[in-house]
C-alpha cells in the first residue's frame, strides 16, 4: 500500500493538473454522456404504479414482527419474512437533513436544495428525498429532526413512475 499521505498526493496531483493546463499542446474539451437504460422493478412494480396512476405512496410491512419499509421492501431484512403492502397517508417528519448551495454543473440552476432523510408515518425506515421550499423558509432551523412533511406529485400528465414523480414540502 502506498504510505504516501493523502494531502501530499492531492497536491502532487493538482500539480500535475496545473502544469499539464499550462502545456499549449494539452487539449481539453467538455462533452454529454446519454446513456439509455430501461430498468425493470419486477415485483416492486405495484409501488411504482401507484405513483403514477393513483398518486399514493405504499410501503410494506413484515407480517411476522410488523417492521415498517419505505421505499418498501418484498422481504423483511429482519427475519426473511414476506412483507404485505400498506398505503400511507403521505406523512412523515425529518431525521436528518440538510441545505445544499452548491452542486454539479447539472444542478447549478437547482441551488439551494434541501435533501432530508424523511421516516413516513407507520413506518421504521427513513427515505432520502427533496423537500421543495419557498425561498422564504430556506433556513436550516426548517430541516432539523422532527419537522413534519407531506408528500406533493408532479401533475398526472408529468408522472412517469419514477421515485421523482414525488417529493416532500413542509406540512404548515
Amino acid at each position: 500500500m502506498n504510505n504516501v499521505p493523502k494531502k501530499d498526493f492531492k497536491e502532487k496531483l493538482l500539480a500535475q493538473i496545473d502544469q499539464l493546463n499550462k502545456d499549449p499542446n494539452f487539449h481539453e474539451y467538455y462533452d454529454e454522456m446519454i446513456i439509455h437504460y430501461k430498468y425493470s422493478v419486477g415485483e416492486l412494480s405495484k409501488f411504482f404504479v401507484e405513483i403514477r396512476d393513483n398518486a399514493k405512496l405504499f410501503g410494506t410491512k413484515c407480517t411476522k414482527c410488523g417492521f415498517g419499509y419505505f421505499p418498501p421492501r418484498l422481504y423483511c431484512n429482519k427475519c426473511y419474512t414476506k412483507c404485505e403492502w400498506t398505503e400511507l397517508s403521505g406523512k412523515g417528519e425529518i431525521i436528518a437533513g440538510t441545505i445544499a448551495h452548491f452542486g454539479v454543473s447539472a444542478f447549478t440552476d437547482k441551488v439551494p436544495i434541501s435533501i432530508a432523510f424523511i421516516k413516513m408515518d407507520g413506518m421504521d425506515m427513513a427515505i432520502r428525498h427533496t423537500i421543495v421550499m419557498d425561498e422564504a423558509d430556506y433556513k436550516i432551523e426548517n430541516m432539523k429532526k422532527g419537522t413534519r412533511v407531506k408528500v406533493q406529485f408532479k401533475p398526472k400528465e408529468k408522472r412517469e413512475g419514477k421515485i421523482t414523480d414525488f417529493y416532500f414540502v413542509l406540512d404548515k
